[in-house]
C-alpha cells in the first residue's frame, strides 16, 4: 500500500482516523456486554462515552473525508481551497474528541465505582451529588472537547464555502522555505 499518503493526503489520514474509532468502538462494545464490566458501566458516563466514541470518532470523521472529497467533485472544482485548513480541522478535532471520550470514560468508571460504594450499614457511601461535584472537572475537559471538535467543523464549513466559492488558496508558500522569503520581501 501506499502508507506514505497518510502524511500527505489529510482525507485518507480522515478517514483511517474514522476506521480506528470504529474498531475500538467494536470492541468495546461487546466488552461492556460481559456481566462485571456491565455492572460498573451501566447508566454511567461510560455507555455515553461509548456512543460518541462511534457517532463522533467513526460516523462523523468519515463524512469528514467524503465531505473533503466529494465537495471539489460536485462543485466542478480543481480542488479544495485549502489542505492546510483540512489538516488545522483533523488535528483539531482529533484532539477534541480524545478530550471528550476519554473524560466520559473517566468519569464513567468513577461514578460507576463511587454508586457501588457502601458504608457500614449497607448505604451508599455516596450522595449523587458528591458524584456529580466529583465529575465537575471532567465535564469542563468534555466541554472543551466539544468546542475543540466544533471548531474544527467550522474550519471545515469554512473551507468547504470557499471552495464551492471557487477561490483556491495558493499553499506552496508555507510549503517552500524560500518562496515564504520571497513573499516576505
Amino acid at each position: 500500500g501506499a502508507w506514505w499518503k497518510l502524511r500527505t493526503d489529510p482525507v485518507i489520514r480522515m478517514m483511517v482516523a474514522s476506521l480506528g474509532f470504529y474498531g475500538m468502538s467494536t470492541f468495546e462494545g461487546p466488552l461492556m456486554a460481559v456481566r462485571a464490566v456491565n455492572s460498573l458501566s451501566h447508566y454511567t458516563d461510560w455507555t455515553i462515552g461509548h456512543v460518541h466514541s462511534g457517532a463522533l470518532g467513526w460516523v462523523a470523521f468519515i463524512s469528514f473525508g467524503a465531505l473533503y472529497y466529494l465537495f471539489p467533485k460536485l462543485w466542478k472544482r480543481e480542488r479544495l481551497y485549502s489542505i492546510q485548513l483540512v489538516n488545522w480541522h483533523f488535528w483539531i478535532a482529533t484532539v477534541g474528541i480524545l478530550l471528550y471520550i476519554i473524560s466520559m470514560w473517566v468519569t464513567g468508571i468513577l461514578e460507576g465505582l463511587m454508586w457501588r460504594t457502601y458504608d457500614a450499614n449497607g448505604f451508599l457511601q455516596y450522595a449523587f451529588i458528591e458524584t456529580v461535584q466529583e465529575k465537575h472537572f471532567y465535564y469542563v475537559v468534555r466541554a472543551l472537547g466539544g468546542i475543540l471538535f466544533l471548531t474544527g467543523s467550522l474550519i471545515m464549513a469554512y473551507n468547504l464555502w470557499r471552495t464551492a466559492r471557487g477561490d483556491l488558496r495558493d499553499e506552496r508558500v508555507a510549503q517552500d522555505p524560500q518562496l515564504a522569503a520571497q513573499a516576505a520581501e
